[in-house]
């Protein structure tokens, strides 16, 4: 997986981070994100598969201290160089760490918040999920909350795409136990998971406090071609996104949904 993701760093930003759709879906994001990492003092961050480090950048500039982490070199070398580059150094350390061994790299830091974005929970099997639970419960400071993206196992806008193709069975790939995902090129192995799914799997050392669909109105990023031509309808679908996406019902059939997570 580690090389998988190497190579997918080098065209990441450009097949997601900066396109319109991926914009998007990452403001809504942060519109959920941004009361907990807006605090009225700093917070210890640990977030899990930084990817090349908006995220990690975005969180530091609320003067939280960020330790990005994921499993790829290539994607933390890039995290590294956003920070330099923000003049957040001081705030974002980034290393190399495989969320399945999360606690046994961390050792005895605590923290406030862990937050993983944009699938980073659909490359690792439901057994390893409850481990992965365990671990970070060892991790979050007393009523610490997880905060995350996660792809759940319909989305409308992919089930149309497809079957406007004809492609009946990718319409409803999700539901498949996991499936070969394309991810900046290359084809990694992913799980669907709805979010009664993550709530069972977290209770009871956890309770939900919100969940929030990530792309119900808005198109997937692999759209973004099609959208680029199309920029007034686009923005038809940017303003449902912003204005009606917000229903926790709508999260089992958007792209992502975003949930919060309390430590008991």
């Amino acid at each position: 997986m580690t090389e998988l993701f190497d190579i997918a760093s080098k065209t990441y930003d450009h097949d997601f981070t900066y396109t319109k759709t991926g914009r998007l879906q990452r403001d809504m994001v942060w519109k959920y994100l941004n009361p907990n990492v807006q605090s009225s003092k700093p917070l210890k961050i640990l977030e899990l598969n930084c990817g090349t480090g908006e995220d990690a950048i975005h969180m530091a500039k609320s003067g939280n201290s960020v330790l990005a982490t994921d499993i790829s070199p290539e994607m933390v070398s890039r995290t590294r160089e956003k920070s330099i580059q923000h003049k957040l150094e001081t705030l974002v350390s980034s290393r190399t760490i495989d969320m399945r061994m999360i606690s046994e790299d961390i050792g005895e830091e605590r923290f406030d918040i862990i937050f993983s974005n944009f699938g980073g929970l659909n490359c690792i099997s439901q057994i390893e999920i409850q481990r992965f639970k365990q671990s970070i419960k060892r991790l979050l400071k007393p009523n610490g909350r997880v905060i995350l993206v996660i792809m759940p196992k319909l989305c409308l806008w992919e089930s149309f795409y497809f079957l406007t193709k004809l492609k009946v069975k990718d319409a409803f790939r999700r539901k498949k136990e996991s499936v070969n995902a394309n991810v900046s090129g290359v084809f990694v192995k992913t799980w669907y998971y709805s979010p009664n799914d993550i709530k069972k799997i977290f209770a009871p050392e956890f309770k939900s406090v919100k969940v929030k669909p990530i792309g119900f109105f808005g198109p997937p990023s692999y759209l973004e071609s099609f959208f680029v031509k199309k920029k007034l309808l686009f923005r038809v679908f940017e303003q449902l996104e912003k204005g009606l996406s917000r229903f926790s019902w709508q999260s089992k059939m958007a792209d992502h949904f975003y949930i919060e997570l309390q430590a008991k």
